[in-house]
């Protein structure tokens, strides 16, 4: 399987059929002696930062940090965990059990305390 074709950037749906975002990142368990494993998914923007340059993946890590985010961040889904790969990445989880919507439930916090957001 051609993991970087197959897995990256595809979108993430949870058991109810929520979307959860796209795959930004692959964890792979390396042996000695032994093929890598795929480990696991990773879902954030600091993993999609770091592919682009490590540099920009430590910014957004420290923006996660500053605002409260970093907790749990990005989110690793673990291999076992995963359904189905075609056409979109299926998950056993749904996204409450997760950290992927930590950003969505912060903004939403933040909204509601604007005056007249109620």
């Amino acid at each position: 399987m051609d993991v970087v074709r197959d897995v990256l950037d595809k979108s993430v749906i949870d058991r109810n059929g929520r979307e959860m975002g796209r795959v930004d990142g692959i964890l792979l368990d390396v042996e000695p002696d032994q093929p890598a494993r795929l480990a696991a998914i990773v879902i954030g923007p600091a993993a999609l930062a770091d592919r682009l340059q490590p540099s920009l993946g430590r910014f957004v890590r420290r923006m996660e940090q500053w605002c409260g985010l970093d907790r749990n961040r990005p989110t690793q889904i673990d291999f076992t965990e995963i359904d189905r790969l075609a056409p979109k990445v299926q998950v056993r989880l749904a996204m409450g059990e997760t950290t992927v919507d930590a950003v969505e439930q912060r903004l939403r916090a933040w909204v509601l305390r604007l005056p007249g957001a109620r």
